[in-house]
């Protein structure tokens, strides 16, 4: 499928959003910081009356920091583990994937074996934020890994996904989950249970932005699907591409998109 322009989305799509669901990493932020744009767009859509969630696979502990402190409606977090939502009163509310103490005795079994591939590549590590994860792993190779280690990435992946683990590579982390769930049957579930849409509704009023490979459940059934301009370097080797594309990469983009809805929603 070719990627149109942001340009091209429609008028009519816009105006009938209700949510915006995002990757973090590398798309609400650019070069390992949040842009001021990007914190301005994520206020402005808020009042504008756009839900925005985060989709990410990033540990608990941060999700926890950004439902708390950024104008969001809550986040998806560890690649749709957990869903870290709040009530009316703002406090926070987390709802797992599977029952929470399953899931914690399945990363602890995942942790043994991934830290047994490891040893096949010195390069890479854990995440340093692996100690706030409540029920995935997370291996590091271009966060805090200089220059990336692109060749012991793949490598490191083809190994874990030949052992029959459910992993996926972001633009900085391989992620190892337990089987069943992934991005998208996550915001499904949130989508339908927590905010009543149906499958037709969620078609229609829900807009999906990312960065990288591990965003193609999303975008694979989001018809209204954006990828920031840093996508182009994963575009190679996904299946699942993004209808439109923004020409700023990171939260730089994804200020784009905001920008590009909300004078769409005012004609």
């Amino acid at each position: 499928m070719s990627i149109s322009a942001l340009s091209a989305l429609a008028n009519h799509d816009c105006q009938g959003l209700r949510f915006i669901l995002t990757d973090f990493d590398d798309t609400l932020t650019w070069e390992g910081q949040l842009p001021v744009e990007t914190l301005h767009a994520l206020a402005q859509l808020e009042v504008n009356g756009l839900k925005v969630i985060p989709v990410t696979g990033g540990c608990a502990g941060w999700s926890d920091m950004i439902a708390r402190s950024l104008p969001v409606d809550g986040v998806i977090t560890e690649g749709g583990a957990c869903f870290i939502g709040k009530t009316a009163d703002r406090h926070l509310t987390y709802a797992f994937w599977r029952d929470e103490f399953e899931m914690r005795a399945e990363q602890a079994r995942l942790l043994a074996q991934v830290n047994q591939v490891l040893i096949q590549f010195p390069r890479l590590r854990l995440a340093r934020d692996q100690s706030y994860r409540l029920t995935d792993v997370a291996i590091d190779y271009a966060q805090d890994i200089t220059p990336p280690a692109i060749e012991d990435k793949n490598a490191c992946l083809a190994a874990l996904i030949a052992l029959g683990l459910n992993a996926k590579a972001s633009s900085i982390h391989i992620n190892v989950c337990s089987q069943g769930y992934d991005k998208f049957s996550m915001a499904q579930r949130v989508l339908s249970q927590v905010y009543g849409l149906s499958d037709a509704e969620q078609q229609q009023q829900v807009l999906y932005v990312g960065d990288a490979p591990n965003d193609e459940s999303m975008f694979a059934r989001f018809p209204l699907s954006v990828g920031v301009a840093n996508i182009a370097e994963h575009l190679s080797i996904m299946r699942h591409r993004p209808r439109y594309q923004t020409t700023q990469p990171g939260g730089l983009g994804f200020a784009e998109m905001a920008s590009f809805v909300l004078s769409a929603r005012r004609i």
